[in-house]
């Protein structure tokens, strides 16, 4: 399923809202750095500290992708015009929906995406 069109504001909450969404990203290109969960259905990555994930590193851009989960549980990534791309199983993308395992890339930042608590 992919969307031409986002269901969700980009507008950013001065609160967020807490809602109980069941993925995470680990990541694996540095030690330490582990599980990084998703908690609103719409989740900014990038390197800018207000991110929902900030991730340090200057290959990743200030506001670099965003992560919705939909209404029918899926969840879709979307670059955000970033500079060196956002990568999901090795293929440059704008717009994909995430299935557990892939491995998503953002600049040299490596991570693997999981849904559920396992």
């Amino acid at each position: 399923m992919s969307l031409s069109f986002w269901p969700f504001s980009r507008r950013r909450r001065s609160q967020p809202e807490t809602v109980l969404v069941r993925a995470r990203f680990i990541r694996t290109d540095a030690l330490g750095k582990g599980d990084l969960r998703l908690r609103s259905p719409l989740c900014r990555l990038g390197r800018a500290p207000d991110n929902d994930i900030s991730l340090d590193n200057d290959s990743v851009s200030g506001c670099h992708a965003e992560v919705y989960h939909l209404p029918d549980g899926a969840f879709q990534i979307c670059d955000l015009n970033s500079t060196n791309g956002t990568w999901v199983n090795g293929k440059r993308i704008k717009i994909q929906i995430l299935s557990n395992g892939d491995v998503v890339e953002l600049g040299e930042v490596r991570l693997h995406f999981r849904i559920g608590d396992a």
